[in-house]
């Protein structure tokens, strides 16, 4: 029982950002990363390259979390790792 909850506590939550425009692209953005917290180790977010991430990166970087961004082909995506202090 132990090993079935660790691997589902070990998972990649993946979250489509592509349907929202600012504000409620970051609104979502933060509700998924609290979410993915809970129940992942990591959260991949997936975007057009149409669309502003300024907020999401600025918060990324404001608030020191580790993350993988590809923009250089499609899927574009950022994983963010859920990692508690």
């Amino acid at each position: 029982m132990k090993v079935k909850l660790k691997k589902a506590q070990n998972r990649v939550i993946e979250c489509d950002l592509r349907p929202f425009q600012c504000p409620q692209l970051f609104v979502q953005f933060k509700w998924q990363l609290k979410e993915a917290k809970i129940k992942a180790k990591a959260v991949r977010f997936f975007y057009t390259k149409e669309q502003d991430l300024r907020d999401v990166m600025r918060y990324l970087d404001n608030q020191d979390m580790v993350f993988q961004h590809n923009q250089q082909s499609e899927p574009f995506f950022i994983q963010v790792e859920c990692i508690d202090d």
